[in-house]
């Protein structure tokens, strides 16, 4: 993001949605992917653990969480492109918070700090998931 369109992100950056809308965006991913889905290499989400969700949110001056897409490269020889979903941290003024690049050529608008932390290796669903059952909220 240039500097020129910096916006600040407020803590309460976001908004909830119902189920049904939940699972019309989900339905249309999955849509987009059928020929993936009949090959058994269709991810439809990542989980993550509330203890490393938290230890991101918590460090200093984190006021947001941005998810980006990724796209793990065939490394081991079957030829699957996996798909990944990388969280970040992020400042109030929409800098996301990383460790320092090992290379300065690379640069970046990111804000660096030295024990920032970056967040990969989620549980993919299908694999990881419920199998449809839902659980009410506790009160």
């Amino acid at each position: 993001m240039s500097d020129s369109t910096k916006r600040p992100v407020p803590a309460d950056a976001g908004g909830f949605i119902s189920r049904a809308e939940m699972e019309e965006l989900c339905k249309n991913h999955d849509d987009e992917h059928v020929q993936q889905k009949s090959m058994g290499t269709h991810v439809k989400a990542m989980c993550f653990g509330k203890d490393k969700v938290l230890e991101l949110l918590n460090q200093p001056d984190c006021t947001a969480l941005r998810i980006y897409y990724g796209l793990k490269i065939d490394t081991d020889g079957d030829g699957i492109k996996e798909k990944k979903m990388v969280l970040v941290a992020v400042d109030s003024e929409g800098n996301d918070i990383l460790p320092p690049a090992g290379d300065p050529a690379t640069g970046s608008v990111a804000k660096s700090m030295s024990s920032a932390l970056i967040l990969d290796q989620g549980l993919p669903c299908p694999n990881y998931c419920s199998g449809g059952g839902t659980k009410p909220p506790t009160q």
